[in-house]
C-alpha cells in the first residue's frame, strides 16, 4: 500500500510539473496586482518565428512525461501550444494527458489574450476550458465542460480578473520579461477560471549547462526560483493539493522548485530548459530534449 501511495503522490508532482510548464502557499511580500504595461514585459518580436520545443520529464531517473511546448510569434500576435501525457510505467498506471492552448495580439507592446482553451484526461474523464477575452483583454466568459456537466460564468470579481492573463500568456509575458532584462524576476498574474494568482521569479544565480544524455541544451541558463503565490478564489482544500502541496513540502525543506532559463541561438528567445522539484516522493526533473528555431 505504501509503494501505491507513493507512485500516487509522485505522478501528482510529474502532472503538475508538467501544467506549469508551466506551473501556490506560503505568505510572503509580493505585488499583488503587478503592472502588466511595464517596460520589462514589452512584446518585441520583429520577424515571425516558430519554436517547437520538445521536454522529458524525469522521476528516479526513468521518463514519466512527455511535453512539447510550440510558440508560433510575430509583431502583432502569438500562438502557444502545450501538449502531455504520461509515459511508462506511470503512464500505465496513471494515464493522463492534457493541451492547453492560448492565442492573442499584441498591443502597443502589452500581450492581450482571444482564447485561451485546456483540455485534460484522466483515464476515461475529459475536462475543457474554455475562457474567451474582448479585444482589450477583458475576459468575458468562461466555459467548463466536465464530462456531461457543462458551467457557463460570464460574471467575475473584479479581484479575481481585473489585469490578469490565462496561464500561457503569462508565461509568455514571464519569458519575455526575462529576455528584456536578463534577470529573473517579476510578479506575472494568471486567472485560471477559478483562481488568481502570482507566478513569482527570483534570480538564483547562473549556470553554465553541457548536453547530456537527457538534454540537448548547450549554454548559459539564468538559474530561478519559482513560486506561485495566492491571490484570490482558493479554498482551504486547493492548500492541500496539486502544485501547493508540492510546493509548501518543498518550502519546508528550504528547497524551492528551480527552473533555468536558457535563449536559444536563432531566435535569442528565452525558454526553459530545464526545471527541478525536490518533491518528498524524490527529485522530479524536467529537461529540453529537442528544439527547432525557424
Amino acid at each position: 500500500m505504501k509503494k501505491i501511495v507513493k507512485k500516487s503522490g509522485l505522478a501528482a508532482v510529474i502532472v503538475t510539473i508538467a501544467v506549469c510548464a508551466g506551473f501556490p502557499a506560503a505568505r510572503a511580500s509580493y505585488d499583488a496586482y503587478p503592472d502588466l504595461s511595464a517596460a520589462a514585459l514589452r512584446y518585441q518580436v520583429t520577424a515571425k518565428r516558430k519554436l517547437d520545443l520538445h521536454y522529458s520529464v524525469y522521476a528516479g531517473g526513468f521518463e514519466a512525461l512527455h511535453a512539447t511546448l510550440v510558440m508560433r510569434l510575430d509583431k502583432n500576435a502569438y500562438d502557444l501550444k502545450v501538449s502531455a501525457a504520461t509515459q511508462g510505467l506511470i503512464g500505465d498506471l496513471f494515464p493522463w494527458r492534457a493541451s492547453y492552448i492560448t492565442t492573442g495580439h499584441a498591443d502597443a507592446g502589452r500581450l492581450v489574450p482571444a482564447v485561451y482553451t485546456a483540455r485534460s484526461t484522466w483515464r476515461k474523464n475529459e475536462k475543457i476550458t474554455e475562457m474567451d477575452y474582448g479585444p482589450n483583454g477583458k475576459i468575458l466568459k468562461s466555459t467548463t465542460q466536465d464530462g456531461e456537466k457543462t458551467t457557463v460564468r460570464r460574471d467575475f470579481k473584479t479581484k479575481l480578473t481585473q489585469h490578469t492573463l490565462d496561464m500561457l500568456t503569462g508565461v509568455l509575458a514571464m519569458l519575455q520579461s526575462v529576455r528584456n532584462t536578463n534577470r529573473c524576476a517579476g510578479a506575472f498574474p494568471v486567472f485560471d477560471g477559478k483562481r488568481r494568482f502570482n507566478i513569482v521569479l527570483k534570480d538564483d544565480g547562473r549556470e553554465m549547462l553541457q548536453p547530456t544524455s537527457y538534454s540537448n541544451y548547450k549554454g548559459m541558463a539564468l538559474r530561478c526560483t519559482l513560486t506561485v503565490r495566492p491571490v484570490a478564489g482558493f479554498s482551504a482544500e486547493d492548500q492541500k493539493r496539486g502544485w501547493l502541496a508540492v510546493q509548501n513540502h518543498t518550502e519546508a525543506r528550504h528547497m524551492p522548485p528551480t527552473l533555468w532559463l536558457g535563449r536559444l541561438k536563432g531566435s535569442g528567445q528565452v525558454v526553459p530548459v530545464k526545471m527541478e522539484i525536490a518533491s518528498e516522493y524524490g527529485a522530479v526533473v524536467a529537461h529540453l530534449s529537442g528544439a527547432a528555431d525557424n
